[in-house]
This record gives C-alpha cells, sequence and structure tokens, in this order.
C-alpha cells in the first residue's frame, strides 16, 4: 500500500463519517475498545560539501553571522523573517506551502519540512495552505558555524473545501517533525600551490513521527514498507535541495569577501 493510500484513510479517520462516530456519546453499557495508535518514523541525513576555496579571517566569520547568509540558506522557503534581535541566538519565522500544484521554486524546502508539507502533496481546488514554521538559528561567528533547528509549526489555510481544511488543521495532531542543519566551515586539501583552502559543510537530519490509529493499520500489517517510503521521500528532497542552497552560501560568501576587501 502507497503512503498517500494512507493519508486518504487518514483523512477519512480525521474528518469523515467515522470521526463523527467516535466522538458521539455512547451508551452508558457500550463498550468499545481504546483506539491505539501505531507510530511510524520517517529518517533521513545527508552531509554536503562545497567545492574548496581561500577563506579569510574574520571576513568568514562576519559572513556565517550576517543575515544576508542566513537569507540564502532560507531562500528556498516562500518568505522568512527575523523575530529576534540577539545577534548569537536568532528566531526566525519562515513560511512554505504544503499543497502540490505551485511552482517548483515554491514547493517546501527539505530544511523546513513540516507534517502538512510532507504529507499533502494533493491538491484541493481554491485552497491556498502554508505551513508557518518557527527556526531557531545559533550563530557562532568564532568557529564559525550556524545551528538551525526547527520548532513549533502551524498550517494556515485560506479557502479550498472545509473537509480539507479540517484536515490540514489537525494534521500537527498526528504528526511531528523534527529538522536540524548544522553549517560550518572545515578545513579542506590544499590547492596545487600551496594555497589553503576551506569548504563549507552542510549535515542535516530530518524525522518525521506519524501517528496512525490501530483501526487503519492493524498490528498485523508491517511498519516497515510504510517507513521504508516515508524516509525515501523525505531523503529525495535532501538529495535535491542541499547541494545547491550550500553552493549559493559559498558564492554568497567569496562576493561578500570581494566587497570587504575593496577600498570604501
Amino acid at each position: 500500500m502507497h503512503v498517500h493510500a494512507v493519508l486518504s484513510t487518514v483523512h477519512a479517520f480525521l474528518v469523515g463519517p467515522s470521526a463523527v462516530r467516535l466522538h458521539a456519546p455512547q451508551a452508558p453499557h457500550a463498550r468499545h475498545a481504546p483506539v491505539v495508535a501505531r507510530t511510524l518514523n520517517f529518517v533521513a541525513t545527508l552531509e554536503v560539501k562545497t567545492s574548496p576555496f581561500a577563506a579569510s579571517s574574520p571576513s568568514v566569520g562576519e559572513w556565517f553571522a550576517s543575515e544576508e547568509a542566513l537569507t540564502i540558506l532560507m531562500s528556498q522557503a516562500e518568505s522568512a523573517r527575523r523575530l529576534t534581535v540577539d545577534e548569537k541566538q536568532q528566531r526566525w519565522l519562515v513560511t512554505t506551502p504544503c499543497v502540490s500544484g505551485l511552482p517548483t521554486r515554491l514547493m517546501p524546502s527539505s530544511q523546513f519540512l513540516t507534517p502538512s508539507s510532507f504529507l499533502l502533496r494533493i491538491q484541493f481546488p481554491g485552497m491556498v495552505a502554508r505551513s508557518e514554521t518557527i527556526m531557531d538559528i545559533a550563530v557562532d561567528a568564532s568557529a564559525p558555524r550556524l545551528s538551525i533547528t526547527s520548532g513549533e509549526s502551524k498550517t494556515v489555510c485560506e479557502g479550498g473545501p472545509p473537509w480539507a481544511q479540517g484536515l490540514l488543521s489537525r494534521i500537527n495532531d498526528i504528526a511531528k517533525t523534527t529538522s536540524s542543519n548544522r553549517v560550518e566551515l572545515r578545513n579542506a586539501p590544499a590547492a596545487s600551490d600551496g594555497t589553503s583552502q576551506k569548504e563549507c559543510v552542510s549535515t542535516v537530519d530530518l524525522a518525521v513521527s506519524l501517528e496512525i490509529p490501530g483501526l487503519l493499520l492493524p498490528p498485523f500489517i508491517p511498519a516497515g514498507p510504510f517507513e521504508k517510503a516515508g524516509s525515501e521521500s523525505i531523503q529525495k528532497l535532501l538529495d535535491k535541495d542541499m547541494a545547491s542552497v550550500l553552493a549559493q552560501f559559498r558564492e554568497g560568501y567569496l562576493a561578500f569577501a570581494a566587497r570587504s576587501k575593496s577600498p570604501a
């Protein structure tokens, strides 16, 4: 059974007639076994390196601490807005679309994966749905290093059928995502002329936990195929996204360093 087939069944459970029956008052002598959920876990990880380049200090640390650098790392989101003024512990609000049918550049980046963006790759006519996710960013300009972790996420819907809005509004009740992206500078092999070189390295870890009621995924059905399919799905997102984003980060630094050397 494909993951999308499970999601269709989840929709029926959450907002279909069965949901009404499950929540309707029961007769005093009615006996029903409690609904037991099964947890499906999807995971992916990836380490990406840039091409080697010459880096100078302090310009490379200043680059890591710049808002321009963070904006590049979040460039695949629909929008990103800084919420705090602290330079070392920053908080951003990142908005990503979570329904397919949008231009490719607006599809969710793997860095900003949310339950709705991962699960709901189906179209709801007339609906505009977005996930708003808090991203916490620790900036260490001396290392230099950036540590980006996902926080609370919510789905905001405009238009579309009520049942689809109901599904999206409740998706965070059954699904949780965690993500982290560590971007740091490391030593690279020296150039042919002996010049020291550096490389930017991004290490991303993603995890999605999905609570499926036992009525929809009974114990006798193995969870392995579902977890394998889900993990492969988010792994493909990582493989597609991260190399190009990190390459832009590298090019951004080179331009930043060139500007820093230019006379005022």
